[in-house]
């Protein structure tokens, strides 16, 4: 749930909230959060925890403003999130002006400023925690269709989109790769299913399990399929 509100304009930003303007210091404070909570599962998985918790907000928040309220505010990028213990969540929107127009508009209006945003997180993951810029940017794509699915699931049936032609349009804002669409499946009368090509690394904490959308457990499913035909020759 998004818990959001009107940031003053001289308002002190806290160290522990997060910003595209001054990013390092909040994620420095997340990551040690999550090593410190976590310490089974080693580094990949707190810098990708980190970096799905920083991005989640401003995706449904952007999408929100795209799917429902019809109008994109001009200053999201300047979103500055409030992080508490290992959870990203509520947020500081600036007052200003509201982009209103057609659907394409609206998406790359609010698919840029995010692509804004989302360059300042990843340069400062890779500076403070390493990996490579791919991997976030997979990760995020991977996160962007699934939030198209959920914002879809929740719009009655004559406001659905198609989701390949919108993720198309976000990702082109976004500078993401198109790869989630391989793992897109629909059908009319049924939910759209979902694998994604990133690991998020849940499995690794103790008591952690693999996602049902994630790339290990249907790799695994297909092998066993496999194997169980062999079996049967």
């Amino acid at each position: 749930m998004l818990d959001g509100q009107e940031s003053l304009s001289d308002k002190k930003q806290s160290t522990t909230n997060l910003s595209a303007k001054e990013p390092g210091q909040a994620l420095l404070v997340l990551h040690e959060t999550l090593q410190e909570a976590h310490p089974e599962t080693g580094a990949p998985y707190w810098r990708i925890r980190c970096w799905g918790l920083a991005c989640w907000q401003p995706i449904y928040l952007a999408m929100i403003c795209v799917y429902q309220l019809k109008a994109v505010p001009l200053r999201l990028q300047e979103i500055e999130q409030k992080q508490s213990g290992e959870m990203v969540a509520g947020y500081f929107l600036p007052d200003g002006m509201w982009q209103e127009g057609s659907h394409k508009t609206l998406i790359k209006t609010a698919s840029e400023q995010l692509n804004t945003m989302f360059q300042s997180f990843e340069t400062a993951h890779v500076d403070a925690f390493g990996g490579r810029p791919a991997l976030y940017q997979g990760l995020l794509a991977d996160q962007l269709m699934s939030a198209l699915i959920a914002i879809n699931n929740l719009l009655p049936d004559e406001q659905k989109y198609n989701l390949e032609t919108d993720f198309q349009l976000w990702a082109q804002g976004m500078n993401l790769p198109l790869k989630p669409l391989a793992g897109l499946s629909q059908q009319e009368t049924e939910t759209p299913v979902f694998v994604r090509h990133t690991c998020c690394l849940h499995f690794r904490r103790d008591g952690g399990e693999l996602c049902t959308n994630c790339p290990r457990l249907h790799t695994k499913s297909a092998k066993q399929k496999q194997q169980n035909t062999i079996n049967q020759r």
